[in-house]
């Protein structure tokens, strides 16, 4: 399956380079080398956005350009097999400029890239676009992705009391995604004091306090998955209602998150579900997410987004209630949904919410 995914996409990219009217086209983009490729990590930082081995396809030939730092790792751990057969290694030493090994490929030809680099033409919102749909082998790594994260939240955070720091619970966290496989590229810790202050709090050296939540972007083979858990150390029935109501606002635009239905229709919806739960102004916080993938998020929805939903994309909305937030990982089917990080099998406590048409199950607020 890799391997027709593989040279679909090459295909795709050749026909980008014959509309560009344009004979060669050089991949360097985290995002877009994890796409092409179906998962090879083609950097070295995790923050990364731009990685130190790149595809090439000119003429009839797929290339790699990579130093020899990085030549064995990428073809021994990141490249699949079924790609491998279809591709050629050019190495250049460590020492010489990316130019010095690509110029015997290009000179003189009309070059497109994802980065504008060697006066090319820089096509990053095309193949933006190429990302946005999910092949099998990539719902299958979401899958994996999210049942592993859900799990981790299950094991790891209801272990957390408040007397643990933020930085505390960011460190138990990172380390149960680490020992999977999985880079948390981003955790957001809020606890009691932090959750009325920031929308995105980098964790601090604070007591978590009677409330917290946690904020995961996780990735793996390059796609990126997001999630939120919610706990209380002692009952409150104000901080549950307000959680349910968070939850209200996520499965309205969850419930219009269907093929055809354009982000900016979506967007609305979210709207009128502030106002349902008497919260109007809460959107002006924050943004709602949108579309994910390669990227935490791949497009945000608003007003003007004009992207309309397809089968096969992946959703993340994440609504804010000062203090609250509400936040997973669907794929959007012709006929619903499927929430990659809260599976059936999970173990965390479920709230059903029923909006429209459709019957949701979202994770509690869990009071230890």
């Amino acid at each position: 399956m890799v391997r027709e995914v593989f040279r679909e996409r090459i295909n795709t990219l050749r026909k980008l380079i014959e509309e560009e009217q344009a004979e060669a086209l050089l991949i360097s983009r985290c995002d877009n080398f994890a796409w092409a490729t179906l998962g090879a990590r083609n950097y070295v930082t995790i923050n990364s956005e731009v990685g130190s081995v790149h595809l090439l396809l000119v003429e009839d030939s797929i290339y790699i350009l990579t130093n020899n730092i990085e030549r064995k790792r990428i073809e021994q751990e990141e490249l699949n097999e079924d790609v491998l057969g279809d591709v050629e290694f050019a190495e250049y030493m460590w020492s010489k400029d990316l130019w010095d090994v690509l110029k015997s490929f290009v000179q003189g030809k009309k070059l497109l890239s994802d980065t504008g680099w060697f006066d090319s033409r820089n096509v990053s919102d095309q193949l933006k676009n190429f990302r946005l749909v999910m092949s099998e082998p990539e719902i299958e790594t979401y899958r994996w992705l999210g049942a592993n994260c859900d799990e981790i939240f299950s094991n790891t955070m209801l272990k957390f009391s408040p007397e643990m720091t933020e930085l505390q619970v960011q460190a138990e966290m990172s380390k149960a995604f680490f020992e999977r496989g999985i880079e948390p590229i981003l955790i957001l810790v809020f606890g009691e004091e932090s959750a009325q202050l920031y929308r995105h709090n980098l964790p601090r050296n604070v007591r978590v306090g009677k409330k917290l939540f946690v904020s995961v972007c996780v990735r793996k083979k390059g796609l990126v998955l997001s999630s939120t858990r919610s706990v209380l150390f002692g009952r409150d029935e104000d901080w549950i209602k307000q959680h349910r109501d968070n939850c209200y606002v996520e499965a309205a635009a969850l419930e219009n998150s269907k093929p055809g239905k354009k982000l900016s229709e979506v967007f609305e919806e979210i709207k009128k579900a502030y106002v349902a739960v008497n919260k109007p102004h809460e959107w002006f916080l924050h943004h709602q997410g949108g579309l994910a993938g390669y990227n935490a998020r791949e497009v945000i929805a608003n007003e003007d987004t004009d992207y309309s939903l397809k089968a096969g994309n992946v959703v993340a909305w994440n609504p804010t209630i000062t203090g609250t937030k509400s936040e997973d990982t669907f794929l959007v089917l012709e006929d619903g949904l499927e929430c990659f990080s809260y599976p059936e099998s999970s173990r965390w406590p479920a709230l059903n919410l029923q909006i429209g048409s459709l019957t949701l199950k979202r994770p509690d607020i869990v009071v230890l």
